[in-house]
């Protein structure tokens, strides 16, 4: 029996005896208010969302419409609308795929996705709400950012699957799924790759404090990343092997 067999038999025996003497609870009691239409897309697709909350409990959702564009919303804690669905990615021909979100200390909002119009690419950009008048209509994608749209991360292949996490100092801290491969060592299989950013918000620019950064140099196919930053901001990052 191999190692990863075992982890897995672990893990069920361990689900299987939580579920064995937790006691159950019913949906009511979970569920604090009733499901809520963050959007009525109409005979649009819109998919593939994710969700932050910031400081005073608002809700910041971002996802793709028709596999395009990337559309933003924000609502109350009680989840009323604050701003409209508004898209913020720019004007053009893209291609916009899973969407990934974080807040930082000022409750501005960090948008990361992948772009696979063309040659792929990993695109970030930072909205602050506070532009805003929140008055439940669409906002205007100039007017909320703070950076524009931004390639993280573009080369030769593919690449897809970014999450994003803030550290202390708001430092941005970015994986993905890449199968660039300068030197053909790991047959075309995608990895994982790191990047750092920092904000200048007097100039309005994300600059790189660690550029594209393989993480896992081993012949196998990598995927999925997901990544978080601890309280003496170390960096975790997991993803499927």
């Amino acid at each position: 029996m191999n190692k990863s067999l075992m982890i897995a038999l672990l893990m069920l025996f361990s689900s299987a005896a939580g579920i064995a003497y937790a006691p159950q609870a019913e949906a009511a009691q979970v569920v604090i208010t009733e499901a809520v239409q963050v959007v009525d897309g109409g005979g649009v697709n819109d998919r593939m969302a994710a969700m932050v909350a910031d400081s005073e409990g608002n809700i910041h959702v971002v996802w793709s419409r028709n596999t395009q564009h990337l559309y933003y919303t924000m609502l109350d804690p009680r989840a009323d609308t604050l701003i409209d669905a508004t898209q913020i990615s720019n004007s053009g021909a893209h291609r916009a795929w899973h969407p990934d979100i974080a807040i930082d200390s000022e409750d501005r909002v960090h948008v990361v996705w992948t772009d696979k119009a063309g040659s792929h690419s990993i695109k970030y950009t930072v909205l602050d709400p506070t532009y805003d008048d929140q008055d439940g209509s669409s906002g205007d994608d100039f007017a909320l950012s703070v950076i524009d749209d931004t390639v993280v991360s573009q080369r030769a292949q593919n690449r897809d699957w970014p999450a994003i996490a803030l550290d202390s100092d708001d430092g941005v801290h970015i994986v993905w799924e890449d199968a660039y491969e300068q030197l053909g060592k790991f047959f075309n299989q995608p990895q994982i790759y790191y990047s750092m950013l920092e904000i200048d918000s007097v100039m309005m620019q994300a600059l790189t404090a660690i550029d594209d950064t393989l993480l896992t140099p081993i012949i196998g196919h990598k995927g999925h990343p997901d990544i978080a930053v601890d309280a003496d901001d170390l960096v975790q990052v997991v993803w499927d092997d």
